[in-house]
């Protein structure tokens, strides 16, 4: 594929992509990575690389249009304790990941997902009445002992397994701090995200690796993908369906882990 047909398909995935990884609160790599290096030819690292394009900007945008809402569900004491604890966990993720093979951790993350999904699946998220005035959340110390530990791991997985950290930070929150709800979860795992994924497109635009004729076009969609996402999340009814998306989703990354174990040579 080439020319103008190229462009407008790499747009309309960025744009897909972004609205489902919003819902989710994900950065849209588990979906980027296979596009680019299956459908586009680009070598796994590339494709690593030019995907982290596509979560910069779905993330960013979600966080700026969830920050500008007077309804905003986003909470900044939540999201702090996140950033930290992620950034530690991903410089101790990296110096594990040098020293051990994955490979049995993989498969163990495996199944931890479709547990994790199954569960999110079925767990009820209270419904937010749009117009409603936000209610702000009061953790007690032990929820924000457990809101740095989500953080912590989501972090450290991250280098270790190649997944972004929402796939850790939203069910982790949503299922052990049940008072913070699926969509504040959903706000602060995406906010996380965006210094993540900025730190991680620094990194690899010292390697040469971004291909910005493609990276653009991805980004660009994404980046309305990230607003428009925000923006469906706060009609009435669509936090259920975007709990049920991050369900699939987990399932998804699963399936990958399996994958990987089953057919990958033992390092």
């Amino acid at each position: 594929m080439s020319g103008r047909p190229r462009v407008v398909a790499l747009a309309l995935a960025g744009l897909v992509i972004g609205v489902w990884s919003t819902l989710c609160g994900i950065g849209g790599g588990i979906f980027a990575v296979p596009l680019l290096h299956y459908a586009y030819g680009f070598e796994l690292r590339a494709a690593v690389a030019n995907s982290l394009w596509l979560v910069a900007a779905s993330t960013t945008a979600a966080t700026v249009a969830e920050f500008a809402r007077s309804d905003s569900v986003l909470d900044r004491r939540v999201l702090a304790v996140l950033v930290f604890a992620s950034l530690a966990g991903t410089r101790a993720g990296f110096w594990i990941s040098q020293r051990i093979s994955t490979r049995t951790l993989k498969l163990t993350f495996c199944v931890l997902l479709v547990l994790v999904g199954a569960k999110v699946l079925w767990m009820h998220a209270p419904q937010a009445v749009p117009g409603a005035p936000v209610v702000p959340l009061e953790p007690t110390t032990l929820e924000y002992a457990g809101i740095a530990a989500v953080g912590l791991l989501a972090g450290l997985v991250s280098p270790l397994l190649g997944i972004g950290g929402g796939l850790v930070a939203v069910p982790g929150l949503f299922l052990g701090v049940p008072s913070i709800g699926y969509a504040t979860a959903r706000a602060c795992s995406t906010g996380m995200s965006v210094f993540n994924a900025w730190q991680s497109v620094w990194l690899y635009r010292k390697e040469k690796l971004s291909r910005m004729a493609t990276a653009a076009w991805l980004a660009g969609g994404a980046l309305a993908g990230g607003v428009g996402g925000d923006l469906l999340i706060h009609h009435e009814g669509v936090v259920a369906i975007a709990q049920k998306m991050l369900a699939v989703t987990l399932f998804l990354a699963a399936a990958r882990f399996a994958w990987d174990y089953a057919y990958k040579p033992r390092t």
